[in-house]
């Protein structure tokens, strides 16, 4: 029973991974699109970039808007680890789950 308990244990942990992964990509996508929306405001107002393209680009040039980008790309990637790690888990129990079913079926068949 023990040996259920920890792949169950490692299960929990890989979910509880996965929702902070999944936290953090919501977070850093807010703080792309707020980082975003200044900087436009900011190519409207300071530098008289009228047309939202004009102020999407001069925004897409900004250090910060790059920085955000890359944090969003970070908390992404781990994400896509955190639901592997999950993955892993979970194969990991159904691994040990046939291990044990086998060792069953040979009792049975070969009586030990």
């Amino acid at each position: 029973m023990i040996e259920t308990e920890k792949f169950a244990q490692a299960i929990r942990d890989a979910g509880a991974d996965w929702a902070d992964a999944e936290r953090q990509v919501a977070i850093a996508e807010a703080g792309e699109k707020k980082t975003n929306a200044k900087l436009m405001l900011t190519a409207q107002i300071e530098h008289g970039c009228k047309t939202v393209a004009a102020q999407s680009t001069w925004a897409d040039q900004q250090d910060a808007m790059e920085d955000a980008r890359i944090q969003k790309g970070v908390a992404k990637g781990l994400l896509a680890a955190a639901k592997s790690n999950y993955l892993a888990a979970e194969v990991s129990f159904k691994t040990w789950q046939t291990i044990q079913a086998s060792t069953r079926m040979e009792k049975r068949v070969y009586g030990s």
